[in-house]
């Protein structure tokens, strides 16, 4: 048997960017909730509610970045890679609590009536706010829109970007004497954001799931394996993400001959690489599979030895039974 590894551990450093967008939603925060709980606007407190979520999700995504950045050990081969993909699982969880509750305020308001809201500070804290999470949102964006914990917390900017927007179009109705603008605005960015989100917690789980990557056909990679000249055969294959960007794939290829084996591992690793951008691969090259060993993604067990035949008796074990 003989095996190829290729790997790439490098992850980039968001710690800076995510640092600074904290920093700056940290402020709008409590702005917005100082207008927010002094108006009574729907509108406002349920960015405020966003932007509380982003500064959750900011630290939390902080927080994973730094554990990425920490050295693999014995123990732990990968290191602590996935730990953005489940700083992004919390992102979107409590980014669906979030939405939850600003949907019950809203039908709550529609049903039994809006209080007045003034609308001249609700339209100034929703320019400074869309202001504040669209600049997050680009930096956030140009950092790198790939990783799911960048992810998470790009979500939850635009969410609130959508929430000054809502609070800026209910300010020109509010001005105009219709107060039931606020929670209708309120409403639909709830139900924008949780179709983000929804897409958000369907991505981080295919990863812990070890789903193929999307976008990727597993049947295509088989048979683009087959399609190595001394490839017979090919069995055990998996392929999965560590982190939502890196694909991983290990794999049995059976060649048609032992000579083979040396070179077998070296074109297919060179030819996942071109083909599939599959960096990180393990190829185990096997010349002589048991005759009708089962796919089960690891070798099948050596027989057990036959007894020594008595004297007198002899025993035919092969393929064939013929009787001459």
């Amino acid at each position: 048997m003989s095996h190829n590894h290729s790997h790439s551990h490098d992850s980039a450093d968001h710690r800076g960017v995510l640092g600074w967008v904290l920093a700056l939603n940290v402020v709008l925060l409590v702005a917005e909730l100082i207008v927010g709980w002094s108006t009574g606007s729907l509108a406002v407190l349920s960015d405020a509610g966003h932007m509380l979520g982003d500064v959750g999700a900011l630290l939390i995504a902080l927080g994973a970045a730094w554990l990425a950045r920490r050295p693999a050990r014995p123990d732990q081969t990968f290191g602590m890679r996935r730990a953005e993909v489940l700083g992004a699982l919390i992102n979107g969880g409590t980014m669906v609590v979030v939405v939850l509750l600003i949907l019950i305020e809203a039908v709550e308001r529609l049903v039994h009536g809006s209080p007045e809201v003034p609308g001249w500070p609700v339209l100034v804290i929703g320019v400074i706010g869309l202001a504040v999470n669209l600049g997050s949102a680009w930096a956030l964006y140009r950092s790198d829109k790939e990783d799911l914990n960048i992810r998470g917390a790009l979500i939850h900017m635009m969410g609130d970007a959508l929430g000054s927007v809502a609070a800026i179009v209910a300010a020109g109705f509010l001005l105009a004497g219709i107060h039931k603008a606020d929670a209708v605005a309120s409403l639909l960015v709830a139900v924008i954001v949780t179709w983000s989100t929804l897409r958000l917690l369907s991505a981080t789980l295919r990863v812990l799931l070890q789903f193929a990557p999307p976008g990727l056909s597993v049947q295509a990679v088989r048979a683009a394996l087959l399609s190595l000249e001394d490839v017979a055969e090919v069995h055990a294959l998996h392929i999965w993400s560590l982190d939502g960007r890196q694909t991983v794939l290990s794999a049995h290829l059976v060649a048609r001959s032992p000579e083979f084996a040396t070179r077998l591992t070296d074109q297919a690793a060179a030819m996942l690489k071109a083909r599939f951008d599959i960096r990180h691969c393990t190829v185990q090259v096997e010349t002589d599979r048991p005759c009708g060993a089962p796919d089960l993604g690891m070798q099948a067990p050596a027989a057990a030895p036959e007894p020594e035949p008595e004297a007198g008796h002899g025993h035919d074990h092969g393929h064939g039974h013929g009787h001459g």
